[in-house]
């Protein structure tokens, strides 16, 4: 009779435990927001301004995905927010790559650049009605680096390259 009350006892603390177990850790799962999709591009460039009218910003989605020796990036640029259509311009360099936008009516007369020194291999230039989106891995002080893939999705140019140490 006493053994079934201790065995009673250490049940009720090791369910009481267990309980207390599940709702701790689902407070934990509930306090941190899970990831989802990001909607609006992560990466701002200011667009310094020659002439005409302008964007003030252009955005990037950017996204780097690290691998023991080097890292994949993937870039988006937010096309649609200046221009109607975006084409990509044909070349076989595996460390360049130009995509051309027709500026929308209310861009048309920009004449400028937008670029980060941080990330200098990324650049928009906008002149003649059109502005010209570059990722340009040339001049990166690194071994290897090069383009994956290029092309126009959703009438945004989209870019994958490699980098390695």
């Amino acid at each position: 009779m006493k053994k079934l009350a201790q065995i009673r006892i250490i049940n009720g603390l090791l369910g009481s435990l267990a309980i207390v177990g599940i709702i701790a850790n689902q407070t934990s799962a509930q306090s941190q927001p899970e990831p989802g999709p990001i909607f609006a591009p992560n990466v701002q460039f200011n667009v310094q301004r020659t002439s005409g009218n302008c964007p003030k910003t252009v955005g990037l989605w950017w996204m780097g995905i690290p691998y023991e020796g080097g890292a994949e990036h993937i870039v988006v640029a937010d096309t649609p927010a200046f221009a109607n259509e975006t084409k990509l311009v044909p070349s076989n360099n595996k460390r360049f790559v130009e995509f051309v936008s027709t500026l929308n009516n209310q861009y048309a007369s920009c004449v400028g650049k937008a670029r980060s020194q941080a990330s200098a291999f990324y650049n928009v230039e906008f002149k003649n009605k059109k502005a010209y989106f570059r990722v340009d891995l040339r001049n990166l002080n690194v071994p290897d680096s090069l383009i994956v893939y290029k092309t126009v999705t959703a009438f945004r140019p989209y870019v994958r390259w490699a980098i390695a140490d």
